[in-house]
């Protein structure tokens, strides 16, 4: 890795925080109940190592949570000098007993919105769960139709149509189109995954 390029470094520092956090979350020193938490820890490990990477002079590192764009706000922006980036999380507890089908179609979802931040330069989707369907099961029904195991894989300009559209009483019945091509790679250890992103 070349520190000079600050594009470099900004993706080092989130690779590297993540990595830390993800550590700690299967190693229980770092508990995480839902999407805020691991939204806040994220961000928290990134303004430390972000620090430690300003090299140049009146160079920053600058991190914020929920940044708005037009009518939906982004997880976590950041930038280090003029280089940015946008980070969408999704955060699957075995606790909170939703309906699995709808939390894999919001990761697609969000993968979509992702594409369409052209105003950031790096963009980033992290997933984790404490529960291997979202990684390994295979899914049969109206779930096959947005599933996220391991190995799938959705075609860039392709619509992926819910099977429940126009059957169920539910906000989340529109097409996904991702811009580009997206293989569902998951890493796990002590029954943790995640599913880690770069568009």
């Amino acid at each position: 890795m070349s520190l000079e390029l600050p594009n470099n470094r900004l993706e080092f520092i989130i690779s590297q925080a993540w990595a830390i956090l993800f550590a700690k979350i299967v190693e229980g020193t770092q508990p995480i109940n839902k999407e805020a938490s691991l939204q806040l820890q994220l961000a928290k490990l990134m303004q430390e190592i972000g620090a430690a990477y300003c090299i140049y002079p009146n160079e920053l590192f600058v991190v914020e949570l929920e940044t708005g764009l037009g009518r939906k706000s982004i997880d976590i922006t950041c930038s280090l000098g003029n280089t940015t980036a946008a980070i969408e999380l999704k955060c699957f507890r075995k606790q909170s007993n939703r309906a699995k089908d709808l939390d894999m179609y919001d990761a697609l979802k969000d993968i979509q919105r992702l594409d369409n931040y052209d105003e950031y330069e790096q963009k980033y989707f992290i997933c984790i769960a404490d529960s291997s369907y979202y990684a390994e099961y295979k899914h049969k029904g109206k779930a096959s139709s947005v599933t996220t195991r391991n190995g799938s894989r959705y075609d860039a300009n392709t619509p992926i149509v819910p099977a429940w559209k126009g059957k169920w009483n539910v906000s989340r019945d529109a097409s996904i189109t991702l811009k580009k091509e997206l293989i569902c790679e998951w890493t796990n250890k002590n029954n943790w995954y995640y599913w880690f992103v770069k568009r």
